[in-house]
């Protein structure tokens, strides 16, 4: 039986084409070694990185969702009536929702050592199943973070249709959902900020979605609160970004310089916790 390659030489392809596919071949076999080489060969320990995020001094008026006086306009309120925005969602004393706290990957964290918890999380056959659902004519949830090469099931929990739009820098899906559908889609490239979500038929619904290799990701919850288990014991960097700050440049966090793209470095040590404790943003930094 002829070997692959003898198959390309038969076929009368171009030399150089079958040179090309050769070294393609070779380079992505040694890509895929120097990562399994590098989960392998990390016999430190792991550490949690966890704080709040608070605003401090006033917060900027949210206005009421666009929903207008359309034929969908009953599905689309919330207890009867129009809901603000949800880009800036902040708690009774201060807690900002839907912070990215993420570490960064160019230069220390290109090659950080991937936990195997993360890849039970990814994998397709987890329980945990990411999903994006339209409820009242809104993203639930509304900032989402996926793994690249994840599936997430976009969902319609509202009576009329609607459109999910996922733009990043480097995936695109236009779907539509009938009242009650689904849909499963694999976000498969990986880049370093959040894009968003949108639906195209309700032009005030949108979201925000971040899809990266890195898993060292979390999303601040209603508290303000985030928490990163198992992340390798060593010096890195982790940045902070919001819809409505971009970069949290001006983020106040005691014993550390943030810098103009809102990253710190911090120190984690095996099995221990470092608690960056209740970080504040000005609340007129968010405002875009």
């Amino acid at each position: 039986m002829k070997s692959f390659f003898g198959r390309l030489v038969q076929a009368k392809l171009c030399p150089t084409l079958i040179a090309s596919m050769v070294f393609s071949i070779a380079v992505t076999g040694m890509l895929f070694a120097a990562q399994q080489a590098s989960a392998v060969m990390f016999d430190g320990g792991w550490g949690t990185l966890k704080g709040q995020i608070v605003v401090k001094g006033d917060v900027p008026e949210i206005p009421l969702e666009n929903v207008g006086d359309g034929p969908d306009k009953e599905a689309c309120l919330v207890d009867g009536v129009v809901p603000k925005d949800d880009n800036l969602v902040v708690g009774e004393e201060g807690q900002l929702r839907d912070v990215f706290v993420m570490m960064v990957t160019k230069g220390k964290g290109e090659n950080a050592p991937i936990h195997e918890s993360y890849d039970a999380e990814a994998d397709e056959d987890s329980e945990d199943v990411l999903s994006i659902d339209n409820v009242a004519c809104r993203f639930v949830p509304h900032a989402l973070y996926v793994r690249a090469g994840q599936s997430v099931k976009l969902k319609n929990s509202d009576t009329v249709g609607h459109n999910c739009h996922i733009i990043t820098f480097t995936n695109e899906h236009n779907i539509n959902l009938p009242a009650g559908g689904d849909v499963d889609v694999v976000l498969e490239n990986s880049h370093k900020t959040p894009g968003q979500v949108k639906c195209d038929i309700h032009k005030w619904m949108d979201g925000v979605i971040l899809v990266r290799d890195n898993p060292y990701v979390a999303i601040t919850d209603e508290q303000g609160n985030f928490e990163i288990a198992n992340v390798p014991e060593g010096e890195w960097e982790f940045q902070f970004w919001h819809k409505k700050g971009a970069y949290l440049k001006k983020l106040k966090v005691d014993g550390y310089k943030v810098s103009r793209k809102g990253i710190i470095d911090v120190k984690i040590e095996s099995d221990g916790e470092l608690d960056l404790g209740k970080m504040e943003v000005p609340g007129n930094s968010l405002n875009k």
